[in-house]
């Protein structure tokens, strides 16, 4: 299994290597032709062929660290991915093909992923192997394998941080040995100008490799911390899905287990045969409840259909009766309707009759009070006659003329009744 990271971390650290060349490539073709050639850059890069070393070995490291920091995405993205469906309790050994082939099934990228590569690890174990037996050592080897594969991807990191202040120290003592080389006390006069510049060259070297080395230890800080947070996430994900996901059978009861099964798979199949025999008896039971109860609602519904029939032919004497007793309350009506008219009739009548008898009173009442003027006429003749009477004591010629009067009168007032009887 050691083998494969090993093959990849050598054709990385290939792919890297072309890309640091051709990095520092770009690096020197910008600072010899353009106007970084006027700047300090050109100054601490380009005055020594240490300097040359020590920035291509930056570069390449540099693009190490790049290419790490490219991939930290998607193990982001792979730790998130949903690997394993959810289980209850632990499950049979022969489940842990789909699984690996469920994980086989994914995209590419997600195959080739830290936990990818994992979990296909960790379950080819259990199918190869066809039990759990020593799952637990195996999935710690695995951790333990990635922590190591971790540490050592950053060595061409740790190498450059390591090995750029050594090569500063070499062009500061090659400088140092260049300036005070084939120096006299007699020449120190005029040869200490060069020697001063040899010095600043060879100090410019130290800077320039401890700023490589530097920065090369903050990437790899930065980098490494990043990295062992994704492995432990791996460690933490493994433990909770795999770690005690699957059966484990101790050898030494595996006789004791067929029994138990063989005696299981028996009592299964006698509870089977219960169950059947029992179902078929409800069944029956249940089809001849049902038959009863569909004779049950047949009888009731002739019953309540007689029970219509009988209600129908009551309601319909009912209505011949009702019929009947409208017709000869309709025929009474009408002979009252008639007795009522012709009472009303006769009633009419005796009202003209009564009417003309008070037209024969008002005319009687209508003479009465004419007849009673000329009384009063009379009265008052008579009482001037009586005045004149006794003026001249003829009382007794009054007396025939006033019985005379009388007489008269009366014949007058008696003739209009008389004629008024006469023509009723």
């Amino acid at each position: 299994m050691s083998s494969q990271p090993q093959i990849a971390r050598r054709q990385g650290m290939g792919f890297s290597f072309l890309l640091g060349v051709a990095a520092t490539a770009g690096f020197y073709a910008l600072v010899f032709f353009t106007p970084l050639r006027d700047t300090m850059l050109y100054t601490y890069t380009t005055e020594h062929a240490v300097e040359y070393v020590i920035v291509a070995l930056f570069c390449w490291g540099l693009v190490d660290v790049l290419l790490k920091v490219v991939a930290f995405p998607k193990e982001s993205l792979a730790l998130r991915h949903d690997w394993l469906p959810a289980r209850n309790g632990r499950e049979p050994v022969a489940n842990a093909q789909a699984l690996l082939d469920r994980i086989r099934s994914q995209p590419q990228w997600l195959q080739e992923s830290k936990v990818g590569k994992r979990l296909t690890s960790a379950l080819g174990f259990v199918t190869e192997k066809g039990s759990a037996d020593d799952y637990r050592e195996h999935l710690q080897y695995l951790a333990d394998l990635d922590d190591e594969n971790s540490h050592s991807s950053y060595g061409l990191i740790r190498f450059v941080a390591g090995v750029s202040p050594v090569l500063g120290f070499l062009g500061t003592v090659i400088h140092f040995g260049t300036a005070l080389s084939g120096i006299s006390f007699d020449d120190l006069v005029e040869r200490l100008p060069g020697v001063v510049s040899e010095m600043g060259s060879a100090f410019n070297t130290t800077t320039c490799a401890l700023a490589a080395a530097m920065t090369m230890m903050f990437s790899l800080f930065v980098c490494e911390r990043i990295e062992r947070g994704i492995v432990h996430a791996i460690d933490r994900l493994i433990e909770r899905e795999l770690l005690n996901r699957f059966e484990i059978k101790d050898p030494s009861i595996l006789p004791f287990l067929s029994v138990v099964q063989s005696a299981n798979q028996e009592a299964l199949t006698a509870i089977h045969a219960t169950l059947s025999g029992q179902v078929e008896l409800w069944s029956r039971t249940l089809e001849s409840l049902f038959q009863r109860f569909d004779q049950r609602q047949q009888q009731e519904l002739t019953a309540w259909q007689s029970s219509l029939d009988v209600l129908q032919q009551r309601h319909h004497v009912f209505d011949g009766q009702l019929a009947e007793r409208l017709q000869q309350s309709l025929v009474l009506v009408d002979t009252k309707q008639e007795q009522h008219l012709s009472f009303i009739q006769t009633s009419v009548e005796k009202a003209v009759a009564v009417r003309d008898d008070f037209v024969g009173l008002a005319q009687s009442l209508a003479t009465i009070a004419r007849g009673e003027g000329k009384l009063a006429e009379t009265q008052a003749v008579l009482a001037d006659n009586l005045r004149v009477l006794r003026e001249t004591q003829q009382i007794d010629e009054a007396l025939h003329g006033l019985t005379a009067a009388i007489h008269l009168m009366t014949a007058r007032q008696n003739l209009p009744g008389i004629r008024g009887a006469a023509a009723a």
